[in-house]
Protein backbone atom coordinates (compact mmCIF):
# COMPACT_ATOMS: atom_id res chain seq x y z
CA UNK A 1 0.00 0.00 0.00
CA UNK A 2 1.39 3.43 -0.79
CA UNK A 3 1.67 5.86 1.82
CA UNK A 4 0.33 9.54 1.26
CA UNK A 5 2.75 11.90 2.86
CA UNK A 6 0.88 15.15 4.66
CA UNK A 7 2.70 18.13 4.53
CA UNK A 8 2.41 20.99 6.85
CA UNK A 9 0.19 23.06 4.94
CA UNK A 10 -2.38 19.53 4.59
CA UNK A 11 -2.01 19.09 8.20
CA UNK A 12 -3.43 22.36 8.84
CA UNK A 13 -6.31 22.13 6.69
CA UNK A 14 -7.08 18.82 8.11
CA UNK A 15 -7.18 20.48 12.00
CA UNK A 16 -9.33 23.23 10.16
CA UNK A 17 -11.62 20.86 8.41
CA UNK A 18 -11.75 18.96 12.50
CA UNK A 19 -12.94 21.76 14.15
CA UNK A 20 -15.38 22.73 11.80
CA UNK A 21 -16.86 19.48 12.19
CA UNK A 22 -16.51 19.34 15.64
CA UNK A 23 -18.70 22.66 15.77
CA UNK A 24 -20.74 21.70 13.29
CA UNK A 25 -21.89 18.40 15.15
CA UNK A 26 -22.20 20.52 18.44
CA UNK A 27 -24.27 22.85 17.28
CA UNK A 28 -26.33 20.26 15.45
CA UNK A 29 -26.85 18.59 18.95
CA UNK A 30 -27.56 21.72 20.89
CA UNK A 31 -30.16 23.12 18.07
CA UNK A 32 -31.87 19.13 18.67
CA UNK A 33 -31.62 19.81 22.46
CA UNK A 34 -33.46 23.42 21.63
CA UNK A 35 -35.99 22.24 19.43
CA UNK A 36 -36.92 19.11 21.91
CA UNK A 37 -36.88 21.90 25.04
CA UNK A 38 -39.39 23.87 22.48
CA UNK A 39 -41.54 21.30 21.65
CA UNK A 40 -41.79 19.66 25.32
CA UNK A 41 -42.55 23.47 26.31
CA UNK A 42 -45.42 24.01 24.31
CA UNK A 43 -46.95 20.32 24.60
CA UNK A 44 -46.30 20.36 28.76
CA UNK A 45 -48.09 24.30 28.43
CA UNK A 46 -50.91 23.01 26.53
CA UNK A 47 -51.67 19.72 28.85
CA UNK A 48 -51.92 22.89 31.72
CA UNK A 49 -54.15 25.03 30.02
CA UNK A 50 -56.70 21.71 29.67
CA UNK A 51 -56.09 20.71 33.11
CA UNK A 52 -56.68 24.45 34.27
CA UNK A 53 -60.09 25.14 32.29
CA UNK A 54 -61.93 22.31 35.14
CA UNK A 55 -61.40 24.92 37.67
CA UNK A 56 -61.37 28.55 35.60
CA UNK A 57 -64.46 30.57 35.04
CA UNK A 58 -66.45 30.83 31.82
CA UNK A 59 -66.70 34.58 30.33
CA UNK A 60 -64.02 36.05 31.37
CA UNK A 61 -60.75 37.58 29.68
CA UNK A 62 -57.85 35.57 28.14
CA UNK A 63 -54.50 36.49 26.88
CA UNK A 64 -53.40 34.19 24.17
CA UNK A 65 -49.92 34.73 22.00
CA UNK A 66 -46.18 33.97 22.66
CA UNK A 67 -43.69 35.07 25.02
CA UNK A 68 -44.41 38.11 25.45
CA UNK A 69 -47.58 36.88 27.05
CA UNK A 70 -46.72 34.62 28.45
CA UNK A 71 -43.68 36.21 30.40
CA UNK A 72 -47.01 39.27 31.58
CA UNK A 73 -47.60 38.77 35.65
CA UNK A 74 -51.53 39.73 34.59
CA UNK A 75 -52.25 40.05 38.38
CA UNK A 76 -49.53 42.57 37.95
CA UNK A 77 -51.40 45.13 35.58
CA UNK A 78 -55.00 43.68 35.32
CA UNK A 79 -56.17 42.79 38.71
CA UNK A 80 -58.11 45.92 39.03
CA UNK A 81 -60.28 44.54 36.00
CA UNK A 82 -63.80 43.40 37.43
CA UNK A 83 -63.31 40.27 35.08
CA UNK A 84 -60.46 37.40 35.92
CA UNK A 85 -57.63 36.91 33.71
CA UNK A 86 -56.28 34.01 32.37
CA UNK A 87 -52.96 33.47 30.67
CA UNK A 88 -52.29 31.34 27.43
CA UNK A 89 -48.95 32.01 26.61
CA UNK A 90 -46.83 30.23 25.13
CA UNK A 91 -42.90 31.18 24.88
CA UNK A 92 -41.85 30.59 20.85
CA UNK A 93 -45.45 29.80 19.56
CA UNK A 94 -46.47 31.33 16.36
CA UNK A 95 -49.57 31.47 14.50
CA UNK A 96 -49.94 27.58 13.47
CA UNK A 97 -49.76 26.84 17.03
CA UNK A 98 -51.90 29.07 18.62
CA UNK A 99 -54.34 27.56 15.67
CA UNK A 100 -53.30 24.09 16.38
CA UNK A 101 -54.32 24.74 20.32
CA UNK A 102 -57.53 27.45 20.11
CA UNK A 103 -59.82 24.78 21.14
CA UNK A 104 -58.04 23.51 24.69
CA UNK A 105 -56.12 26.68 25.33
CA UNK A 106 -59.09 29.26 24.74
CA UNK A 107 -62.25 28.10 23.29
CA UNK A 108 -63.42 26.16 25.86
CA UNK A 109 -63.08 28.53 28.09
CA UNK A 110 -65.88 30.32 26.54
CA UNK A 111 -64.29 34.08 27.55
CA UNK A 112 -66.25 36.95 27.33
CA UNK A 113 -62.99 38.58 25.98
CA UNK A 114 -59.96 37.79 24.32
CA UNK A 115 -56.33 39.60 23.75
CA UNK A 116 -54.26 38.16 20.74
CA UNK A 117 -50.62 38.91 20.29
CA UNK A 118 -49.18 36.60 17.72
CA UNK A 119 -46.96 36.46 14.74
CA UNK A 120 -43.30 37.83 15.79
CA UNK A 121 -41.90 34.47 15.66
CA UNK A 122 -43.05 33.12 12.35
CA UNK A 123 -41.56 36.00 11.19
CA UNK A 124 -37.69 36.07 13.15
CA UNK A 125 -38.35 32.24 11.75
CA UNK A 126 -38.72 32.58 7.96
CA UNK A 127 -42.00 31.79 7.97
CA UNK A 128 -43.80 33.68 4.76
CA UNK A 129 -46.26 36.55 5.28
CA UNK A 130 -48.96 34.85 3.18
CA UNK A 131 -49.02 31.85 5.89
CA UNK A 132 -48.79 33.86 8.48
CA UNK A 133 -51.64 35.98 7.27
CA UNK A 134 -53.97 33.19 6.77
CA UNK A 135 -53.48 30.85 10.07
CA UNK A 136 -54.34 34.56 11.66
CA UNK A 137 -57.51 34.78 9.55
CA UNK A 138 -58.24 31.26 10.19
CA UNK A 139 -57.73 32.02 14.04
CA UNK A 140 -59.87 34.41 13.79
CA UNK A 141 -62.50 32.69 12.00
CA UNK A 142 -62.07 30.00 14.38
CA UNK A 143 -63.14 32.27 17.26
CA UNK A 144 -65.96 34.19 15.29
CA UNK A 145 -67.70 30.80 14.80
CA UNK A 146 -67.59 29.18 18.36
CA UNK A 147 -67.39 32.64 20.35
CA UNK A 148 -70.54 35.03 18.29
CA UNK A 149 -70.35 37.35 21.53
CA UNK A 150 -67.09 37.42 22.32
CA UNK A 151 -64.69 41.04 22.11
CA UNK A 152 -60.84 40.19 20.66
CA UNK A 153 -58.45 42.77 20.96
CA UNK A 154 -55.84 42.18 18.04
CA UNK A 155 -52.31 43.50 19.14
CA UNK A 156 -49.58 44.39 16.37
CA UNK A 157 -46.89 42.78 16.42
CA UNK A 158 -43.99 44.63 18.55
CA UNK A 159 -41.14 46.11 16.92
CA UNK A 160 -37.48 44.68 17.69
CA UNK A 161 -34.64 46.55 18.81
CA UNK A 162 -31.12 46.22 17.58
CA UNK A 163 -29.84 44.65 20.78
CA UNK A 164 -31.54 41.15 19.34
CA UNK A 165 -28.35 40.57 16.63
CA UNK A 166 -26.06 40.47 20.01
CA UNK A 167 -27.65 36.87 20.73
CA UNK A 168 -29.75 35.74 17.59
CA UNK A 169 -28.86 35.33 14.11
CA UNK A 170 -32.29 37.16 13.58
CA UNK A 171 -32.13 40.37 10.98
CA UNK A 172 -33.82 43.31 12.50
CA UNK A 173 -33.85 44.98 9.65
CA UNK A 174 -35.31 42.51 7.53
CA UNK A 175 -38.15 41.13 10.65
CA UNK A 176 -38.83 45.17 11.12
CA UNK A 177 -39.58 45.29 7.09
CA UNK A 178 -41.89 42.49 7.35
CA UNK A 179 -43.36 43.60 10.50
CA UNK A 180 -44.37 47.01 8.65
CA UNK A 181 -45.86 44.92 5.89
CA UNK A 182 -47.89 42.19 8.15
CA UNK A 183 -49.11 44.76 10.82
CA UNK A 184 -52.06 46.54 8.33
CA UNK A 185 -53.30 42.98 7.06
CA UNK A 186 -53.54 42.02 10.86
CA UNK A 187 -55.69 45.24 11.32
CA UNK A 188 -57.61 44.52 7.82
CA UNK A 189 -58.71 41.02 9.23
CA UNK A 190 -59.50 42.42 12.28
CA UNK A 191 -61.71 44.77 10.96
CA UNK A 192 -63.29 42.18 8.65
CA UNK A 193 -64.63 40.77 11.69
CA UNK A 194 -65.40 43.83 13.52
CA UNK A 195 -62.95 43.22 16.68
CA UNK A 196 -60.74 46.05 17.84
CA UNK A 197 -56.86 46.50 16.30
CA UNK A 198 -54.54 47.99 18.51
CA UNK A 199 -51.49 49.94 17.52
CA UNK A 200 -49.14 49.20 19.89
CA UNK A 201 -46.01 48.83 17.19
CA UNK A 202 -46.01 52.87 16.48
CA UNK A 203 -46.28 53.46 20.08
CA UNK A 204 -42.92 51.28 21.01
CA UNK A 205 -40.84 52.72 18.46
CA UNK A 206 -37.96 54.85 19.35
CA UNK A 207 -36.54 58.11 17.50
CA UNK A 208 -33.99 55.40 15.60
CA UNK A 209 -37.61 53.29 14.70
CA UNK A 210 -36.52 51.01 16.63
CA UNK A 211 -38.24 49.31 20.22
CA UNK A 212 -37.32 51.71 22.78
CA UNK A 213 -34.23 50.00 25.18
CA UNK A 214 -35.89 51.33 28.19
CA UNK A 215 -38.58 49.11 27.70
CA UNK A 216 -37.47 45.84 26.32
CA UNK A 217 -34.75 43.48 28.66
CA UNK A 218 -33.19 41.99 25.35
CA UNK A 219 -34.42 44.31 22.57
CA UNK A 220 -37.72 41.53 21.81
CA UNK A 221 -39.60 40.76 24.96
CA UNK A 222 -41.00 43.50 27.40
CA UNK A 223 -39.48 44.42 30.75
CA UNK A 224 -41.81 45.37 33.61
CA UNK A 225 -42.30 49.41 32.20
CA UNK A 226 -43.04 47.96 29.02
CA UNK A 227 -45.95 45.88 30.58
CA UNK A 228 -47.31 49.06 31.98
CA UNK A 229 -47.02 51.01 28.49
CA UNK A 230 -48.65 47.91 26.94
CA UNK A 231 -51.51 47.50 29.76
CA UNK A 232 -51.78 51.39 29.82
CA UNK A 233 -52.99 50.93 26.19
CA UNK A 234 -55.04 47.89 26.74
CA UNK A 235 -57.16 48.08 29.90
CA UNK A 236 -59.53 50.50 28.53
CA UNK A 237 -60.65 47.95 26.26
CA UNK A 238 -61.10 45.47 28.63
CA UNK A 239 -63.13 47.66 31.06
CA UNK A 240 -66.96 46.64 30.99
Amino acid sequence: MQRVKLTKKDGIYLSIIAVLVAVATVFAILWGVRQNETVGYYDSKCAVFEKENANFSRGQIVFIGDSITDGCALDNYYGGLSLATYNRGIGGDTTSGVLNRIQGSLLDLEPSKIVLMIGINDINGGIGKDTVLKNYEDILSKISSALPNTQVVCASILPLNKDVESYTLINVDKSMEIIKQVNPEIQKLTEKYDYTFLDVFDEFLDADNYLYKELSPDGIHLNADGYRKYSAMLIPFLQD
